[in-house]
Protein backbone atom coordinates (compact mmCIF):
# COMPACT_ATOMS: atom_id res chain seq x y z
CA UNK A 1 0.00 0.00 0.00
CA UNK A 2 3.02 2.36 0.87
CA UNK A 3 4.72 1.86 -2.58
CA UNK A 4 1.24 2.73 -4.47
CA UNK A 5 0.70 5.81 -2.32
CA UNK A 6 3.84 6.70 -2.80
CA UNK A 7 3.38 6.08 -6.78
CA UNK A 8 0.33 8.06 -6.95
CA UNK A 9 1.84 11.10 -5.04
CA UNK A 10 4.73 10.60 -7.83
CA UNK A 11 1.96 10.40 -10.88
CA UNK A 12 0.16 13.43 -9.32
CA UNK A 13 2.97 16.02 -9.19
CA UNK A 14 4.40 14.93 -12.21
CA UNK A 15 0.73 15.20 -14.37
CA UNK A 16 -0.14 18.59 -12.87
CA UNK A 17 0.53 21.65 -15.16
CA UNK A 18 3.75 23.56 -13.61
CA UNK A 19 2.65 26.51 -11.39
CA UNK A 20 5.42 29.62 -12.91
CA UNK A 21 5.82 32.01 -10.43
CA UNK A 22 6.03 35.61 -11.33
CA UNK A 23 9.14 37.50 -11.04
CA UNK A 24 9.05 41.34 -9.09
CA UNK A 25 10.68 43.98 -10.16
CA UNK A 26 11.48 47.49 -8.58
CA UNK A 27 12.05 50.62 -10.44
CA UNK A 28 12.59 53.55 -8.14
CA UNK A 29 11.80 57.57 -8.99
CA UNK A 30 15.28 58.88 -7.93
CA UNK A 31 15.15 62.70 -7.44
CA UNK A 32 18.43 63.15 -6.88
CA UNK A 33 21.40 61.19 -6.48
CA UNK A 34 25.16 63.69 -6.45
CA UNK A 35 25.33 65.50 -9.58
CA UNK A 36 22.43 63.34 -11.49
CA UNK A 37 18.70 64.82 -11.57
CA UNK A 38 15.52 63.13 -11.68
CA UNK A 39 16.03 59.64 -13.16
CA UNK A 40 14.39 55.95 -12.64
CA UNK A 41 16.92 53.27 -11.48
CA UNK A 42 16.80 50.87 -13.51
CA UNK A 43 15.85 52.84 -16.40
CA UNK A 44 15.77 50.05 -18.87
CA UNK A 45 14.36 46.14 -17.48
CA UNK A 46 13.79 42.96 -19.69
CA UNK A 47 10.88 40.94 -18.01
CA UNK A 48 8.98 37.88 -18.59
CA UNK A 49 5.21 37.84 -19.70
CA UNK A 50 2.86 38.25 -15.90
CA UNK A 51 5.95 39.32 -14.49
CA UNK A 52 5.25 42.67 -12.22
CA UNK A 53 6.56 45.93 -11.98
CA UNK A 54 6.51 48.39 -8.93
CA UNK A 55 7.49 52.00 -9.81
CA UNK A 56 8.46 53.12 -5.85
CA UNK A 57 8.24 56.95 -5.70
CA UNK A 58 9.06 58.74 -2.79
CA UNK A 59 8.37 62.11 -3.62
CA UNK A 60 5.26 63.74 -3.85
CA UNK A 61 6.48 65.22 -7.29
CA UNK A 62 6.65 62.19 -9.27
CA UNK A 63 3.98 60.71 -11.16
CA UNK A 64 5.31 57.14 -13.07
CA UNK A 65 3.09 56.61 -16.32
CA UNK A 66 3.72 54.44 -19.53
CA UNK A 67 4.04 56.50 -22.43
CA UNK A 68 3.41 53.76 -25.25
CA UNK A 69 2.60 50.26 -25.36
CA UNK A 70 2.62 47.43 -27.19
CA UNK A 71 -0.98 47.19 -28.93
CA UNK A 72 -3.73 45.60 -26.80
CA UNK A 73 -1.81 46.16 -23.94
CA UNK A 74 -2.57 48.27 -20.78
CA UNK A 75 -1.22 51.54 -20.11
CA UNK A 76 -0.68 52.93 -16.41
CA UNK A 77 -0.54 55.76 -14.83
CA UNK A 78 0.33 56.37 -10.64
CA UNK A 79 -1.38 58.98 -9.04
CA UNK A 80 1.06 62.01 -8.44
CA UNK A 81 3.60 61.09 -5.48
CA UNK A 82 2.60 57.48 -5.51
CA UNK A 83 3.92 54.22 -5.77
CA UNK A 84 2.00 51.85 -8.27
CA UNK A 85 3.12 47.76 -9.30
CA UNK A 86 1.99 47.16 -13.03
CA UNK A 87 1.76 43.73 -14.06
CA UNK A 88 2.96 43.37 -17.66
CA UNK A 89 0.89 40.66 -19.47
CA UNK A 90 1.57 41.64 -23.32
CA UNK A 91 4.56 40.57 -24.92
CA UNK A 92 6.91 44.03 -26.17
CA UNK A 93 8.45 47.42 -25.74
CA UNK A 94 6.99 50.01 -22.98
CA UNK A 95 8.14 53.23 -22.60
CA UNK A 96 7.62 55.13 -19.35
CA UNK A 97 8.22 58.11 -18.22
CA UNK A 98 7.75 60.89 -15.05
CA UNK A 99 4.75 62.82 -15.88
CA UNK A 100 6.76 66.32 -14.15
CA UNK A 101 10.39 65.10 -15.31
CA UNK A 102 10.18 64.08 -18.49
CA UNK A 103 11.62 66.96 -20.08
CA UNK A 104 14.45 65.92 -17.72
CA UNK A 105 15.05 62.84 -19.28
CA UNK A 106 13.03 60.92 -16.56
CA UNK A 107 12.15 58.32 -18.71
CA UNK A 108 12.69 54.25 -18.83
CA UNK A 109 11.94 50.99 -21.53
CA UNK A 110 10.68 47.59 -20.06
CA UNK A 111 10.94 44.79 -22.65
CA UNK A 112 8.23 42.03 -22.10
CA UNK A 113 8.96 39.03 -23.93
CA UNK A 114 10.24 39.23 -27.36
CA UNK A 115 10.25 43.14 -28.67
CA UNK A 116 7.03 42.31 -30.83
CA UNK A 117 6.78 46.09 -31.86
CA UNK A 118 10.55 47.11 -31.95
CA UNK A 119 9.85 49.32 -34.63
CA UNK A 120 7.10 51.46 -33.23
CA UNK A 121 8.65 51.53 -30.54
CA UNK A 122 11.90 52.94 -32.26
CA UNK A 123 9.86 55.35 -34.03
CA UNK A 124 7.86 56.47 -31.43
CA UNK A 125 11.08 57.14 -29.03
CA UNK A 126 13.07 59.11 -31.62
CA UNK A 127 9.57 61.35 -31.60
CA UNK A 128 9.50 61.59 -27.90
CA UNK A 129 13.06 62.21 -27.17
CA UNK A 130 12.97 64.82 -29.59
CA UNK A 131 9.82 66.56 -29.01
CA UNK A 132 9.06 65.67 -24.87
CA UNK A 133 12.92 65.60 -24.04
CA UNK A 134 15.43 68.87 -23.55
CA UNK A 135 17.13 67.57 -20.76
CA UNK A 136 19.65 64.13 -20.60
CA UNK A 137 18.09 63.58 -24.07
CA UNK A 138 21.20 61.17 -24.26
CA UNK A 139 20.10 59.35 -21.09
CA UNK A 140 18.58 56.12 -22.67
CA UNK A 141 20.84 56.19 -25.89
CA UNK A 142 22.81 53.35 -24.87
CA UNK A 143 19.13 51.30 -25.21
CA UNK A 144 18.38 52.11 -28.41
CA UNK A 145 21.28 53.42 -30.15
CA UNK A 146 25.10 52.60 -29.10
CA UNK A 147 26.69 49.55 -30.61
CA UNK A 148 25.77 46.29 -28.58
CA UNK A 149 22.09 48.27 -27.43
CA UNK A 150 19.64 46.14 -26.62
CA UNK A 151 16.83 47.54 -28.75
CA UNK A 152 19.33 48.45 -31.80
CA UNK A 153 17.37 47.70 -34.90
CA UNK A 154 19.68 45.55 -37.47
Amino acid sequence: MRKSGAFLLVLVLVSSPTMAHAADHTVTAVAQRGQELMFFEPNFLRVTPGDTVTFVVDDLDHQPQSVFVPTGAKSWQAAKGQSITVELDAEGVYIFDCAYHNVMGMTGVIVVGEATNLVAAHDFYARYREEAVFINRARLDPVWYLENSPLKLP
